[in-house]
């Protein structure tokens, strides 16, 4: 197994999603769903965040894009960490930091969360991503 899927498979601990239910995921992906319809933004065209094609090879698609998401909100939540760390310039920039790193922190966990879902029906095809 190479470090990247080391990495993305759903771990021991995070396999139920109980954890993730508790920080709140489910709350926060009804309320993006939510303002995502309110603001237009129906699922009308292939995006990152719903699984357009419905069949095994559309499951496996969609959770490679759950491994990009995830990333780009890791990124999003490291790169300000590692500003706030580093003493930010002042208190604007600290307010900057700080919003940037929590508006990630829950789309982070959606991916985890997700991809977790996506593992289990990929098992019981007894087929797991590459």
């Amino acid at each position: 197994m190479d470090l990247a899927e080391f990495y993305f498979r759903p771990k021991k601990w995070e396999s139920s999603g109980l954890i993730y239910k508790k920080l709140g995921v489910l709350t926060f992906k009804k309320i993006a769903t939510s303002l995502g319809k309110k603001t237009g933004q129906k699922s009308t065209k292939p995006n990152n965040y719903y699984i357009w094609q419905k069949d095994f090879e559309g499951i496996k698609k969609y959770e490679r894009k759950t491994r990009y998401n995830e990333l780009m909100h890791l990124a999003g939540m490291i790169l300000p960490l590692l500003g706030l760390l580093n003493g930010g310039n002042n208190l604007t920039t600290q307010i900057v930091l700080w919003v940037v790193l929590l508006i990630n922190i829950h789309p982070f966990f959606l991916q985890r969360y997700n991809r977790i879902r996506i593992y289990r029906l990929l098992k019981n095809e007894k087929q797991l991503p590459i």
